[in-house]
């Protein structure tokens, strides 16, 4: 992982601080790009580069984050409204959280895309116009998601996140079915090939097994440090996707037989019980590599 250094400018009346070249270069961002900031519990801050759309004009409504804005967005999604987003100055409380999730479980056509402490995106559309591309970014985030579930011992949220990661997966492999079957694309955008098809079906699935694993995960204190190196593992697979970066892949892919070493000395020093945890993290770093193989 790479640390910058940046001082704090002020322009007008607000504090102002630049991104690295080398990071807005990988993501191609311009002076028109948008950028997802999160507020971590830590204190610390991530970035993210917004998830690209469709070329096509879509219609976008954005919404302050209030204690009645799952009214707003209901009312909107039923009047027609495809594409909300929700914004909020500080983190989205939970119980808000878990409301804005509830109704939009039960709205026909309808996922959330994209959610950080901050900001929820919302669509509505046919299962047939979700991007392949759009689905594994989301399969990714939500697996993450899981992983810091795991952490903060946040099991609702957990299960939440391994739903609805089932339900994405289950949308992903409908597309790749009907395309290997009948070379006609479900999808508005023809956007895999054959091999790409069949490469995209296997790292998904390696994707949901990480999930299964997660599901059932629980942490003890002697198993914590391993786990933290198992996520960073994870993390990297998820930036070598979304980067495209093969030789990141590949520095990933040799990386998995160091974790293999370590976990040889582990084992011998741990309980019976956190043995298993420590076999359920590595067969963790064992799909990881397999993903990285497919990048």
């Amino acid at each position: 992982m790479e640390r910058f250094y940046r001082k704090i400018q002020k322009l007008g009346g607000s504090l102002v601080v630049s991104l690295p070249k080398k990071w807005t270069k990988n993501y191609k961002l311009t002076k028109e790009s948008s950028v997802a900031i999160n507020l971590n519990n830590d204190g610390s801050l991530s970035i993210t580069p917004e998830l690209t759309h469709s070329k096509k004009a879509q219609d976008k409504l954005i919404l302050n984050s209030n204690p009645y804005v799952v009214k707003e967005v209901v009312k909107n999604i039923l009047s027609g409204q495809t594409h909300i987003v929700i914004v909020s100055d500080k983190v989205i409380n939970k119980s808000l959280r878990n409301q804005i999730r509830y109704w939009v479980n039960g709205l026909p056509n309808t996922e959330i895309t994209e959610e950080t402490n901050q900001r929820i995106v919302i669509q509505n559309f046919g299962y047939k116009k979700i991007p392949t591309g759009k689905l594994i970014q989301r399969l990714l985030y939500l697996i993450a998601d899981m992983f810091d579930d795991v952490k903060h011992e946040a099991y609702d949220d957990l299960n939440y996140d391994f739903d609805q990661s089932r339900k994405f997966y289950f949308i992903l492999i409908m597309h790749i079915r009907a395309y290997l079957r009948t070379g006609v694309y479900v999808t508005e955008d023809s956007d895999f090939t054959p091999l790409e098809a069949m490469d995209y079906r296997t790292f998904c699935g390696k994707v949901e097994e990480i999930g299964k694993i997660l599901k059932r995960l629980r942490l003890s204190p002697p198993v914590v440090p391993f786990f933290e190196e198992i996520h960073q593992y994870f993390t990297e697979v998820m930036e070598a996707y979304l980067k495209r970066d093969s030789k990141l892949s590949y520095y990933i892919w040799l990386k998995k037989y160091k974790l293999i070493e370590k976990t040889n000395d582990l084992i011998g020093t741990l309980e019976y019980k956190d043995r298993d945890k420590i076999k359920d993290m590595i067969g963790i770093a064992e799909r990881c590599k397999d993903m990285a193989g497919l990048i």
